[in-house]
């Protein structure tokens, strides 16, 4: 299983990922005739507290995506009461040690957020961290993704 080390920031477990369309979107447009839009690279707080990845919109309008739906998220910044977020479906990959090695996920339902202010694009939550193994080693000062 390949896996990935990385030092803890003072803002948690960061990691860069990539984020772009589907690879389904991909083919279809690719079927079509039309320009795919490249990933667009992020910083993502890995967060086991999150069911769902999400991502700032800063870095899906320029894939010009539409929202495929919605999803209801409590938060606490609405004291737990749900509000709807326009979720995309997108292709995650954080980039791994070596050419070519990295955790790829090729089509995800995510959620846009804003994470103005808060040093970060998005994070990854649980509906990704399920796929793979996370062992964060407060002590030492590294985690590790395993995927």
């Amino acid at each position: 299983m390949p896996s990935i080390t990385l030092s803890n920031s003072p803002s948690g477990p960061i990691v860069i990922v990539w984020v772009g369309p589907s690879v389904p979107l991909q083919q279809a447009l690719k079927v079509a005739g039309a320009a795919v839009p490249p990933a667009i690279q992020g910083s993502f707080l890995v967060d086991t507290g999150a069911s769902l990845t999400a991502v700032d919109p800063r870095l899906i309008q320029p894939l010009g995506l539409s929202a495929t739906g919605t999803v209801l998220c409590p938060t606490p910044s609405t004291a737990g009461t749900a509000v709807p977020m326009f979720q995309y479906d997108l292709m995650v990959y954080v980039p791994g040690a070596g050419v070519g090695n990295g955790w790829f996920v090729e089509a995800i339902p995510v959620m846009a957020s804003s994470f103005a202010g808060q040093n970060i694009d998005g994070f990854i939550g649980r509906d990704i961290l399920d796929r793979g193994l996370l062992v964060y080693n407060g002590s030492s000062g590294h985690f590790t993704l395993a995927y």
